[in-house]
């Protein structure tokens, strides 16, 4: 399929208009013309009527019947002066006249038709005299019942509006090609611009997705190019994400790997079954730690580029499904959990990720409470609906409160085995849904208070 150009697009639906608009304005003016020319001509139709007519007046007036007689025209001009005779013979060339008395032709010019023709109607007529077009104007005088008849060969008009069209069509032409020319010069340099982001953008390596500077971009396609930055915006992100999870997995991921293969050596080098036993359980926490962090780890990389829409969702409810979902931890370290609240609180966040980032913060708090210890879940409305989560752990010092945020950090006396993701992804997660995650003291004072506030659906 052969692709359409901008520029030859432009240029050619631009030409056609403008070709059409010089043409109608052409035909405006010709038609004026002629109007002008043919107004022009029978005001002198006229004007020779009333000579006629006052060149007889006398005679009529004393009652004298007109003598019928035949002008020649040209005989008449070869009386008068050498320089009015080339006007005369022009006028007896495209003009005619007979004068009717009484019903009868008295008078007429060598070239008007004889008596057999009948008279004109009063007024302006056209009619057809072998292979010539006339013009006739007829001027009538009852009282004497005196007819005039003036005729004029249309060849003259025509003749004059073919020069006026072919004078016309020079400058026309050459108008028509000056624009044609402009405009295409217009075009060009109009679509210069485009041209240059163009090539600067083919000119570029694969992995560079700087954005394109569109500060002398015409208006018209700077949504294109802005649609193409937050694009190549889009692609730095996932980009960065894709080296993020593989340099993650490969940092994270080496250590439980060495772990397992000398586990698996030391289970092979056992020699009693105590020793094999001890090494099994050692390898299966290995195992289990080590799928703990690629479920975390392909859990960070999946919401990196998962659609977020805003919906109004019960914080209670949600509260529920991310305890029953991470219930088992609680029970097995007979942890007391409690969920209280307003069950008819909602906010404004994506159900699924915010469901993701609390299930995380559960089982952040259910890993470090001991065993036999206490985990509290309360939903709040402090102006901002919100869920607060307390354990009784060992809890993190204020100043190691904004660094636990941080991919693959640990507090240095933690004691529980863990990758550092956890909170990690909770505050990447928090960062989408603009969500507030504020780190704390319970009221008991032993522990760590987490607090989650959300958007307030209005707000949304």
């Amino acid at each position: 399929m052969t692709r359409f150009s901008v520029r030859r697009r432009l240029f050619f639906l631009i030409a056609a208009v403008t070709i059409f608009a010089v043409l109608g304005v052409q035909l405006i003016v010709v038609k004026g013309a002629e109007k002008e020319i043919a107004e022009e001509y029978n005001a002198k139709l006229i004007a020779d009527a009333e000579v006629m007519w006052n060149s007889i007046r006398d005679e009529v007036a004393r009652g004298e019947a007109l003598a019928q007689a035949e002008v020649d025209l040209h005989a008449l001009a070869a009386e008068l002066p050498t320089e009015d005779q080339a006007k005369i013979l022009d006028y007896a060339d495209t003009r005619a006249f007979r004068i009717w008395q009484n019903g009868i032709l008295v008078k007429r010019s060598g070239n008007a038709p004889s008596e057999s023709v009948p008279m004109a109607p009063v007024g302006f007529s056209d009619t057809t005299l072998g292979d010539s077009s006339w013009r006739v104007y007829s001027l009538e005088s009852p009282a004497h019942d005196i007819r005039f008849e003036v005729r004029e060969d249309l060849s003259g008009r025509n003749r004059l509006r073919r020069e006026i069209l072919l004078g016309a069509a020079g400058p026309m032409i050459g108008l028509i090609t000056v624009l044609l020319a402009t405009l295409f010069l217009s075009i060009d340099v109009g679509l210069s611009e485009m041209t240059r982001v163009v090539d600067a953008i083919d000119e570029r390596t694969e992995d560079d997705l700087a954005p394109i500077d569109i500060t002398t971009v015409p208006r018209e396609l700077l949504p294109v190019f802005e649609a193409l930055n937050g694009l190549f915006e889009k692609l730095r992100r996932a980009i960065a994400l894709e080296r993020d999870f593989v340099d993650n997995a490969a940092h994270e991921l080496r250590t439980p790997l060495t772990v397992l293969k000398l586990q698996t050596q030391l289970a092979a080098r056992a020699i009693s079954d105590a020793e094999r036993r001890e090494s099994v359980v050692a390898l299966e926490a290995g195992i289990a730690r080590a799928s703990a962090v690629v479920d975390q780890l392909l859990l960070l990389a999946r919401f990196g580029t998962q659609d977020a829409p805003m919906e109004s969702v019960n914080l209670f409810s949600l509260a529920q499904t991310a305890i029953a979902v991470n219930s088992a931890l609680p029970v097995d370290k007979n942890i007391a959990l409690s969920l209280e609240g307003d069950e008819s609180l909602t906010a404004a966040t994506n159900s699924k990720l915010a469901g993701i980032l609390v299930g995380v913060l559960l089982d952040n708090a259910f890993k470090y409470t001991p065993a036999a210890g206490n985990v509290t879940v309360r939903i709040v409305d402090d102006g901002t609906p919100g869920i607060i989560i307390d354990d009784t752990g060992p809890g993190i010092p204020a100043d190691k409160r904004q660094k636990v945020f941080d991919r693959f950090y640990r507090v240095a006396e933690a004691v529980t085995p863990g990758s550092g993701l956890g909170l990690a992804i909770a505050k990447q997660i928090a960062d989408r849904l603009n969500i507030r995650i504020d780190l704390g003291d319970p009221p008991a004072g032993r522990g760590l208070r987490v607090q989650v506030w959300f958007p307030s659906p209005m707000a949304a």
